[in-house]
């Protein structure tokens, strides 16, 4: 048995290397887009699927999905950057250059303005592209009279996410009946690690990004990527001034704008204040703590994949209770990239659950614009056949067939006991970490 299972890990990891075979250096440099990580635009290639054994038919879909496109989180993203070009602006300490980029950054900061966190156009149409491509694929889950019920965080980019996916399958067949919740019960496991749905999480996770450790590692790293030198000066006339600012943290801003307009689609671009080592040096930073926070990296100490057992045993919970009604049902929920993370992880999916401690091997064991970009989804469709008692289930990525660790003559379709044997042991080793 240990011997299978090694051979199933190595076997895994050479399908990983051969479907991810550029580095993550030069997959930026090729589609510069992907530096923006969880900002990375969804993006659908019509992946190969694999036909279903003979005989078996779709009839349940457990899906999550990431919410869509996206300004940038925070109003502060706008206003301090803002801040820091109105202040040089004023000391007349823009080069001619820094003037060109304040006059962009104002136009992309007023295109911000109370929009922060918000869904954009573009994050509901991609949401409507999945919802036409699943009910093109399993049309006979989605048939008259099947259970339909979507379940949402609180956040309103999430719930507009549910409700464009949802519209899009009515508008496929205008008889679903689709019910739609969105409130702390369901924020509970759907969105895992906030603390007003739970209130019980532990403050050693909560204060990780305080603590000197943390501080020190993430500084640390920062310093022997980014090196804002070159930007500065293109940007600041006045060498005084640019000693006065945190260089590091408007560099951060800058791409934040700059990765951002893929979401947005202002046409405002600030692409051209970086080099290609640059964009991937700030990508790289903001993929460790990514990486450290909400993945499987060993900084959190598997806090992150032990929270996520929550969604992982609501799947299980409600793929049950659809396998024992019997009739075609879908159970779609929509949260977050951090939930998506730790989650895809813990289910075990190939390319997501590498843990490494040197740290500059990170950018190439785990990319956060693969695992999670903007509307990124995990979907398990689950099917039978008449008069056969074995379920099977085949699972998707990003709408990309995934294979895992497990035996199966079938894969990647995996018989549902199985399967959910198997996650049942990886919910039993995410326990919460003893406290150091």
């Amino acid at each position: 048995m240990r011997f299978t299972k090694l051979l199933l890990a190595l076997v895994l990891c050479a399908v990983t290397a051969a479907a991810y075979g550029q580095s993550a250096r030069e997959e930026i440099r090729t589609t510069p887009d992907k530096a923006g990580g969880v900002y990375y635009v969804y993006t659908y290639d019509s992946p190969a699927s694999t036909p279903a054994p003979a005989g078996y038919e779709p009839f349940y879909i457990s899906h999550y999905g990431r919410h869509g496109s996206r300004w940038l989180l925070r109003e502060s993203e706008y206003t301090q950057t803002l801040k820091t070009f109105d202040d040089a602006a004023r000391a007349g300490a823009l080069s001619e250059f820094g003037q060109e980029v304040y006059r962009r950054l104002k136009l992309a900061c007023a295109d911000g303005q109370g929009r922060a966190g918000d869904l954009t156009p573009l994050g509901a149409e991609q949401h409507r592209e999945i919802a036409e491509r699943m009910f093109a694929s399993c049309p006979q889950v989605f048939r008259s009279g099947a259970r339909i019920d979507a379940q949402s965080t609180v956040v309103v980019r999430c719930v507009l996410s549910m409700a464009a996916f949802c519209d899009q399958l009515r508008k496929m067949n205008p008889s679903l009946v689709i019910t739609r919740t969105a409130n702390n019960r369901t924020t509970r496991y759907l969105n895992f690690f906030s603390v007003s749905a739970n209130p019980e999480l532990d403050a050693e996770y909560l204060d990780l990004l305080k603590s000197k450790a943390w501080k020190d590692a993430e500084e640390n790293f920062r310093k022997s990527r980014m090196h804002p030198g070159r930007l500065m000066g293109l940007l600041f006339a006045d060498a005084g001034f640019a000693a006065g600012i945190d260089q590091r943290e408007v560099m951060e801003q800058l791409w934040a704008l700059a990765v951002n307009e893929q979401d947005t689609r202002t046409g405002i671009t600030f692409y051209d204040l970086f080099t290609p080592e640059e964009l991937f040096a700030v990508w790289e930073c903001v993929n460790y703590r990514f990486y450290n926070y909400r993945g499987p990296g060993p900084l959190n100490r598997g806090y992150a994949e032990h929270y996520a057992t929550a969604l992982l045993e609501d799947i299980i919970a409600r793929a049950d209770s659809a396998l024992a009604a019997g009739t075609p049902a879908a159970d779609l929920r929509f949260g977050h990239d951090g939930n998506l993370m730790p989650l895809v992880s813990l289910m075990r999916f190939g390319g997501c659950t590498a843990q490494v401690t040197d740290s500059d091997r990170i950018a190439d064991a785990w990319q956060d614009y693969r695992i999670s970009p903007m509307a990124a989804n995990i979907q398990l469709i689950f099917y039978r056949k008449k008069g056969a008692d074995d379920i099977l289930v085949r699972m998707l990525h990003n709408e990309q067939e995934v294979r895992i660790p497990l035996a199966s003559d079938t894969a990647p379709y995996y018989r549902w006991s199985d399967l959910k044997a198997y996650y049942l042991e990886q919910i039993a080793r995410a326990k919460v970490p003893a406290r150091q």
